[in-house]
C-alpha cells in the first residue's frame, strides 16, 4: 500500500521553491533566468525593477524573482530575499573589477537577521567568455569564507550557453529552506 501513496505523491505533489536572484547589472541574470524558463539565453533588456517568473523542473516549482541589478534597486534585494528559500547571487567573473561593490552590497543584505539562515548560491557567470578571477579569489573577494551561517557553495556557469544550469537547479532543490 505504501508504494501506491508514494507513486500518488510523485505524481501529484510538487515542491515549491523561491528564487531570489541578485547581482550587479550585466551580470546575467536575465539571461540565467531565461535559461532556466526556457532553455536559452538570448541577449535580454536590462531589468528594470523586476521580473518574476515560474517554471517547473523535475517536479519542482520554481517562483524565481530576477531582481535588477542598478545601483538604485540594490536597496530591494533585501525584501525579496527574506522571502526566499535561496538566494542566487549571479558575478560576471569577466569582469572581476565589480566584484567590491558586490561584496559590499551582498553583504549589506546578508546582515538581516531573517536573511541568515537562507542558502546562497554564488554563479560565477560568463566562464564562456574566460574568467579574470579565479574560484578562490571569489571567495576571497566576496568575503564566502566568513558565512557560517548559511549553505553557500560557488557555481561556475555561462548562463548563455546553459553551461553547467542543472548544477545550480540541483543545488537549489536539495538545500532550499
Amino acid at each position: 500500500m505504501g508504494g501506491v501513496v508514494d507513486k500518488i505523491k510523485r505524481r501529484f505533489l510538487t515542491r515549491s521553491i523561491e528564487v531570489a536572484v541578485i547581482g550587479l547589472e550585466n551580470s546575467g541574470k536575465t539571461t540565467l533566468c531565461n535559461q532556466l524558463c526556457l532553455n536559452q539565453g538570448g541577449n535580454p533588456t536590462p531589468t528594470i525593477g523586476l521580473n518574476v517568473r515560474v517554471v517547473k523542473k523535475n517536479r519542482v516549482t520554481f517562483k524565481i524573482w530576477d531582481i535588477g541589478g542598478q545601483q538604485n534597486y540594490h536597496c530591494q534585494w533585501q525584501k525579496y530575499c527574506e522571502g526566499a528559500d535561496v538566494i542566487l547571487v549571479v558575478v560576471d567573473v569577466h569582469d572581476a573589477s565589480k566584484v567590491p561593490t558586490l561584496k559590499r552590497v551582498l553583504h549589506q543584505v546578508l546582515d538581516f537577521e531573517g536573511i541568515r539562515s537562507i542558502p546562497i548560491l554564488v554563479l560565477a557567470n560568463k566562464i564562456d567568455l574566460g574568467a579574470s578571477i579565479t574560484e578562490v579569489e571569489l571567495i576571497q573577494g566576496l568575503n564566502l569564507d566568513y558565512i557560517t551561517e548559511q549553505a553557500w557553495m560557488v557555481q561556475p556557469i555561462s548562463a548563455k550557453l546553459g553551461t553547467n544550469i542543472e548544477h545550480a537547479v540541483d543545488f537549489l532543490i536539495q538545500n532550499s529552506h
